[in-house]
């Protein structure tokens, strides 16, 4: 119990340190409500149990071993970065339209929420490598191995969805101040920036 204690704590610190999910999360649940940055967080979770399922499989580790297997995961996820990125900077430039076409509103669909969540996830490689380098840190060989495992599996994605939720839940809190149009305009702006600089710092890192 104390060493799962230790790896949750761990996982934790590691994932609330705001990354790609993070702002992913942000911008959902801000510009298009609570349901939206729900289910991003879903997708978010969705994506470790797609990573969880590798883990369980190997075949994470043999994935690993193919040098342009890796590359290739990280760069579509540095290019599927700088398109939300651009996205972003896109509806902050529209925000700044003071026009009556230019105010418009358009509603998010799930399923968007939900996919870029799935993929932030699981095109960064900072995911695999998660899985790569802190998960066999807690795994003790020997009798219930698989059973070990899933326990630790199972709590890492339930922390990762409880964290996302209570973010989502926070940011319902100053979502307020984005009823002012040029607010919106400069946190968009802002995201765009810090998804397309991410992605930069992922494509050199």
């Amino acid at each position: 119990m104390e060493e799962l204690g230790s790896f949750i704590i761990i996982s934790l610190l590691i994932i609330i340190v705001p990354g790609p999910d993070f702002f992913i999360v942000m911008k959902n649940s801000i510009s298009a409500g609570k349901r939206n940055g729900l289910t991003a967080a879903t997708g978010i979770a969705t994506g470790h149990l797609a990573y969880s399922l590798l883990a369980v499989c190997g075949l994470i580790v043999i994935v690993s071993k193919f040098h342009w297997l890796f590359v290739t995961v990280k760069l579509f996820g540095v290019a599927y970065l700088v398109y939300l990125g651009v996205r972003s900077i896109i509806s902050a430039r529209q925000s700044m339209n003071f026009s009556t076409r230019g105010i418009e509103q358009h509603e998010t669909k799930y399923f968007t929420s939900f996919r870029q969540g799935f993929l932030s996830t699981t095109l960064n490689p900072k995911a695999l490598l998660y899985y790569l380098s802190i998960l066999p840190q807690f795994i003790n060989t020997g009798e219930g191995l698989s059973l070990h495992i899933l326990i630790l599996l199972g709590s890492l994605i339930i922390s990762i969805w409880v964290w996302f939720i209570f973010c989502v839940y926070v940011f319902q809190y100053i979502k307020r101040f984005f009823a002012n149009r040029v607010f919106k305009a400069i946190f968009d702006y802002a995201v765009g920036f810090i998804l397309i600089g991410l992605s930069i710092k992922l494509l050199i890192g």
